[in-house]
């Protein structure tokens, strides 16, 4: 079972340490570094930027992060990904090597989908890994969003295509096959 709550700034060195397993660094420090990426954590951490970061727990135990934005906090990457008024962006990230390939991303970013809802009931929620994550297209499909385009972002700080994702704000996300295949 996961669930999620405000990680905390004691909790940074975790995240730190999932930076720099393979299967995160793979996409997360692509065209950036760990020390960009934990420093955006940091400064949302410490409320120095609007993005919520939560802990991911799986039974009790932290396997992961992941944060939700208001699209419109970021100009330049809403347009580009093409969001509409009042969409919020997430990102998510399964660090513990353990806790990869049995379906806690799926789980993972169905409990984000309830947490971004209760905040905003109606937005639309987009996310954009790149195209070549097949792991986080499938946990995104899983969960009901639907592709949207396939494309390079001058926003995103590598220049590999992403895969802009979108769960439209009528459709209540959450598991639609936990099946993995």
């Amino acid at each position: 079972m996961v669930s999620l709550r405000p990680l905390a700034a004691e909790e940074l060195a975790l995240v730190e340490r999932w930076l720099s397993e393979p299967h995160v660094a793979r996409w997360f420090l692509a065209g950036s570094s760990l020390e960009r990426e934990l420093a955006d954590v940091r400064d949302s951490v410490l409320g120095q930027q609007r993005t919520q970061v939560l802990l991911v727990l799986e039974h009790d135990e932290p396997v992961g992060w992941c944060q939700w934005y208001r699209c419109e906090d970021d100009p330049e990457w809403a347009a580009e990904i093409g969001a509409a008024d009042g969409d919020v962006g997430i990102d998510y990230a399964i660090g513990e090597p353990a806790a990869v390939g049995r379906g806690v991303g799926t789980e993972l970013v169905a409990a984000l989908v309830r947490v971004v809802r209760a905040a905003h009931p109606s937005c639309g929620i987009v996310a954009d890994p790149e195209a070549h994550n097949a792991a986080s297209r499938r946990v995104l499909e899983k969960n009901g969003f639907k592709l949207a385009a396939v494309t390079a972002m001058d926003s995103e700080p590598t220049d590999e295509p992403m895969a802009v994702y979108r769960l439209a704000g009528d459709s209540p996300g959450g598991p639609v096959n936990t099946k993995l295949q």
